[in-house]
């Protein structure tokens, strides 16, 4: 399982990276392999059974209200 995440997040880079390295685009690299790096680590812990509640329960009250800023409900 480990390595299928490890295939997987390797995909992601291939088509991304080299087109931003080719028009120097460097805080937009730099901001895709911080975003890339914690999606990677948070993968490969939730595959080991590591209990990341605490992390979830702050990733959630970060990111909800910047998405009801963002997202209405319908009428």
């Amino acid at each position: 399982m480990v390595l299928l995440v490890l295939l997987l997040f390797a995909l992601m880079l291939v088509p991304e990276v080299p087109r931003l390295v080719q028009r120097q685009q460097w805080p937009e690299l730099a901001a895709f392999m911080a975003l890339w790096a914690a999606g990677l680590a948070l993968s490969l812990l939730i595959t080991f059974d590591v209990d990341i509640g605490h992390l979830n329960r702050f990733l959630r009250s970060l990111f909800e209200p910047i998405g009801k800023m963002f997202l209405v409900p319908p009428d």
